[in-house]
């Protein structure tokens, strides 16, 4: 059996050639498993032990502490190392980080500006891929046929013609949905629950030998070989249970390319929605690696889950929550399916993103009902809010819309309760308050209200709430009822309410600013962009 991966290995391969390590070379044997991308500052919620990260220091770039504190939380959970491209968000690695590395013996490893990830994640999989298939206990002519399907890159086509060679019978490899994957032949068995595995358990002579494809807890799918034709020797038992082996290492390495392609893709959407990208060759770059269709205009969706098993509880309001991220990716599929393959959809930390194509509000409503409709369908009790910006013709400009999406979500939920499609631009008055600059709203809220909400705060007193009630009808008898007071009883708060700020019962501008302000008091605060937001 051949020693596992490790870092030291890793630096020989093409996409590391120009890569130094600056620190913690005293760590180079440790064995790396997987491999990972940073792409938030709660990272240590998504590693796992044996991981090498990779970054470029852009959720921390602003947080010297927290880089400083990186290194020692990694090691500690069993990393194997860091891998840093410094030249875009950070000048230098800092020396607290070198320090840390070498005191731990943790690799902390500096890319060169022209390294990608996408070719590193490549490759470090490959390599881990061949090293378990190389240390796999099996005859000669299958280990050598299986090891060449998985050394040249070979699917599950390659992986059922072989294993239908082998044991010289149709084959057929289906999915974890139950979907035929690949089947060698016209009459290739189907899976059923009378199907019998191929060690033995649950034999119905004459039924398909059944393998799972799995590894730990995950199932991938299964392979069927028909049971026609009598009992299968050892060694065709064994090629089975090889093939499936093999099945679920490719749709590991699979799932894992593309869990870390899709991370990668969320850092750059990211940076483009949140105005880091200004330059228009590195966007198209981008566009192009990812296949992104930027020509067409585009305009910002956000969308957040709340769902009867969390209390109705907003998906921000789940951090640290184990089903917050397996909610937030059952939405994420969900809107994939709901808007089509046209829109690109991301994760972020509380909510999922969209640039969806639209011409028009219409356009834009509809496809905020469609991913409504389609969650209620594939997920019921989930109720889920919708914010959409306005369309932008330029994609660097989409980070206006971002900014629109988010107040429109807010407001949204704030004005009419969860599960509600808001658009930036049906906003109405609201639309028209947002733009206000924070400390102007502050400073007039403070000059139309701020007597009376000092007289509720030293006296305990709901004045406020009170005015409030009265100004949304302007009838004393109805704003009674719905304070479930008797009417004097009002008639009497009015009347101290004019004591304390002035008249303004028959004064209809004086009730505009005070209605205006009262609204610019509920509104949601402006939400700055910061790590938090991702």
């Amino acid at each position: 059996m051949t020693d596992p991966v490790s870092v030291a290995d890793l630096l020989a391969l093409p996409s590391l050639a120009s890569a130094r390590v600056v620190a913690g070379r005293g760590g180079l044997a440790r064995a790396v498993r997987g491999v990972n991308v940073m792409e938030v500052p709660d990272i240590l919620d998504w590693v796992q032990p044996d991981e090498l990260l990779l970054t470029t220091a852009y959720p921390l770039r602003a947080d010297p502490v927290a880089l400083d504190t990186l290194v020692p939380r990694l090691a500690e959970r069993g990393l194997a190392g860091i891998a840093i491209k410094p030249a875009r968000y950070i000048e230098t690695i800092p020396v607290g980080m070198l320090e840390a590395a070498d005191r731990l013996d943790f690799p902390l490893i500096e890319l060169s500006g022209d390294a990608t990830f996408n070719e590193i994640i490549r490759e470090v999989l490959t390599v881990i891929l061949d090293s378990q298939a190389a240390r796999l206990e099996r005859s000669a002519a299958i280990h050598d046929r299986f090891t060449d399907i998985v050394l040249s890159g070979g699917g599950l086509r390659q992986i059922a013609e072989a294993l239908a060679e082998f044991v010289d019978r149709p084959v057929t490899i289906v999915d974890n949905q139950g979907a035929v994957a690949w089947r060698t032949a016209d009459d290739a068995p189907d899976v059923t629950a009378d199907d019998r595995y191929a060690d033995g358990s649950d034999v119905d002579v004459g039924g398909p030998i059944v393998q799972p494809i799995q590894v730990g807890g995950d199932r991938y799918g299964t392979i069927s070989v028909s049971g026609e034709g009598g009992p299968l020797s050892t060694d065709r038992l064994e090629s089975i249970e090889y093939a499936a082996t093999v099945a679920a290492l490719r749709q590991v390495q699979a799932r894992a390319v593309s869990e870390a392609d899709r991370r990668f893709q969320a850092v750059c959407l990211e940076e483009l929605v949140t105005g880091h990208v200004t330059d228009r060759s590195v966007l198209m770059e981008r566009a192009t690696a990812f296949d992104w269709d930027l020509s067409t205009p585009r305009a910002v969706l956000l969308a957040e889950a709340e769902a009867e098993a969390t209390a109705g509880r907003p998906l921000a309001s789940l951090a640290g929550i184990g089903e917050q991220g397996a909610l937030r990716g059952r939405l994420a599929d969900t809107a994939r399916i709901a808007l089509g393959p046209t829109a690109i959809v991301w994760e972020r930390t509380h909510e999922i993103g969209a640039l969806v194509p639209g011409k028009n509000v219409a356009d834009l409503r509809a496809a905020g009902a469609a991913l409504q409709a389609e969650a209620a369908r594939r997920q019921p009790g989930v109720v889920v809010g919708v914010g959409i910006g306005r369309t932008a013709d330029d994609p660097l400009d989409l980070n206006a819309s971002y900014a629109e999406a988010r107040r429109a979500l807010a407001i949204g939920r704030w004005g009419h309760g969860p599960g509600r499609v808001s658009l930036f631009e049906e906003l109405g008055l609201d639309r028209l308050l947002v733009k206000v600059p924070e400390a102007e709203v502050s400073a007039y809220c403070e000059a139309v209200l701020g007597r009376l909400e000092a007289f509720d705060a030293a006296r305990g007193a709901n004045l406020v709430t009170t005015l409030e009630t009265f100004l949304a009808s302007r009838n004393a008898a109805l704003a009674a009822r719905q304070l479930f007071v008797h009417y004097n009883t009002l008639k009497n708060r009015l009347e101290r309410i004019e004591e304390i700020i002035g008249p303004y019962i028959d004064d209809p501008d004086r009730c505009l600013s005070l209605t205006l302000a009262l609204r610019l008091r509920r509104l949601p605060p402006p939400y700055a962009v910061s790590g938090r937001d991702r």
